[in-house]
């Protein structure tokens, strides 16, 4: 099995056992995991886009993109959002979708000096409820939350299925 698969099945698992509650931190609390409060500086976000259905009512608004680790500590990415979905969720292509792939991106494990790259053939996440005022922008705000309340906001370019 290829690293790059043998990771995203761990963190799956890792999602599926982790408990269903969720802390909600604010940014400058003060408060910091060991190793953890600057993931930010340590992960970088690249190839990412918003895909907008290619005909209206007839698709998914999907989020793709790659994460890097280049630190030698594992880090944790605890959300993603953007204020073009009321929500995103962990989606895979091929393979049935439970409420552990759905929070797939809750509780993901970033290995250290790794890549996880989630595309449209594999892991990647949807966008539920998609806000089409902000969605007729060329591009929208992604912000990915870590473990130690640190976070990193990029510009997604939004695209249609035809481009």
């Amino acid at each position: 099995m290829k690293p790059l698969y043998q990771a995203i099945l761990a963190s799956a698992l890792i999602s599926l056992t982790a408990p269903r509650t969720t802390h909600a931190q604010e940014h400058g609390n003060g408060q910091s995991v060991p190793g953890q409060a600057d993931a930010q500086q340590d992960i970088a976000i690249t190839d990412i886009s918003l895909h907008l259905p290619s005909t209206q009512g007839g698709g998914r608004t999907e989020l793709y993109f790659s994460l890097t680790n280049n630190s030698h500590t594992t880090h944790l990415l605890t959300g993603v959002v953007s204020p073009a979905c009321g929500t995103l969720v962990g989606y895979h292509t091929d393979q049935e979708n439970t409420s552990g792939t759905r929070r797939l991106f809750q509780h993901l494990a970033l290995p250290e000096t790794t890549t996880l790259v989630f595309s449209g053939a594999g892991y990647h996440m949807l966008c539920v409820n998609p806000v089409a005022q902000v969605l007729t922008q060329p591009n929208v705000a992604v912000t990915f939350q870590f473990l130690g309340g640190s976070s990193k906001t990029v510009s997604a370019p939004v695209t249609s299925a035809t481009q």
